[in-house]
């Protein structure tokens, strides 16, 4: 294990190495350009990445504590989603909500939460399926985020300057999902040179 220190709040963290002598760059995957904005966004990018892998790892965490199915972090989020509200959703409001565009993935998810007796399934045809938690589901969404509430609450107490930064944070996230479809429109739009 490496100790090193935030340069920006001055904490203490630790990370493995992989190197036999233990010199390990933080950051061993930043591009350097001659653009600083498509570094820092480059950085962000791992940043976004780790963050996913971390709230998966979460959210399996608290699901193993709440008890009985395993569930991976796609199912997990679809979960919550539909429990969220106490209403029924459609496959098409889910897909929006989690900026997902693989709707036969998004019904595999499905599947597998109503065969574990989680969600059931409403309506018929294209557009009037929706879906909704049994009251298995429902339990299992209330001990999800019962448990997200204490142990987020307990490792948010005494930090208020992550507080007051995550609106802004979830905000430029907001952005870059504008930026990042944007530029998938353009790579997917035909060459007309």
């Amino acid at each position: 294990m490496i100790r090193s220190f935030c340069a920006r709040c001055g904490r203490q963290f630790y990370y493995r190495s992989c190197s036999l002598d233990n010199k390990v760059n933080p950051s061993p995957f930043s591009y350097l350009t001659a653009v600083p904005a498509a570094d820092r966004l480059h950085q962000l990018e791992l940043a976004l990445q780790r963050a996913g892998e971390g709230l998966t790892r979460w959210q399996a965490g608290c699901l193993e504590q709440a008890g009985g199915v395993s569930l991976a972090g796609a199912e997990i989020t679809l979960l919550l989603l539909i429990g969220s509200g106490r209403r029924s959703k459609s496959i098409k409001e889910l897909a929006r909500a989690t900026n997902r565009v693989d709707i036969p993935n998004i019904q595999y998810s499905l599947r597998k939460l109503a065969s574990a007796g989680l969600t059931r399934k409403q309506g018929a045809g294209r557009s009037g399926v929706t879906y909704s938690l049994t009251n298995e589901g429902g339990q299992l969404a209330d001990k999800l985020h019962g448990h997200r509430e204490r142990l987020l609450t307990q490792a948010l107490e005494g930090r208020s300057e992550l507080a007051g930064r995550l609106q802004g944070a979830a905000d430029v996230l907001d952005e870059l999902v504008e930026l990042y479809g944007a530029a998938a429109h353009q790579a997917e739009a035909p060459d007309k040179e």
